[in-house]
């Protein structure tokens, strides 16, 4: 399988950092009736996704198998809201976001608790 994936930081915050930067610029956008920060969310959306069930079928990091289909789930809803298809604030698929995450890393420390890994087993 070829990886698509590409390098980015490993780092949480900076993730956390972009996610609130993209949501920040997605409200502005939407304030002013654009849907260009839809866009650039929905693409955010689905390129973490990929990111996540690339990173889950290599390494098996418990959080990815939260996390890629909760962020497959959000760029479907921003992609359906921006080609207006469904009819909801934009800020529904922000909390599918931040609900997948939150919930991953939740799960992911909790799993670390226990067994003192963040990778599940083969």
């Amino acid at each position: 399988m070829v990886s698509v994936m590409l390098k980015v930081p490993r780092n949480v915050w900076f993730s956390v950092g972009l996610g609130v930067a993209l949501a920040a610029l997605d409200g502005y956008a939407n304030a002013d009736g654009r849907a260009w920060g839809d866009w650039l969310a929905t693409v955010l959306f689905a390129y973490y996704a990929i990111y996540c069930t690339q990173n889950f079928a290599r390494c098996r990091e418990v959080h990815c198998a939260f996390t890629a289909p909760g962020f497959a789930a959000a760029a479907m809803l921003m992609l359906l809201r921006v080609t207006g298809l469904a009819h909801y604030a934009y800020s529904v698929p922000w909390a599918v976001f931040v609900a997948s995450a939150c919930v991953g890393y939740c799960i992911q420390w909790a799993y670390e608790s226990r067994t003192g890994s963040i990778f599940l087993g083969r």
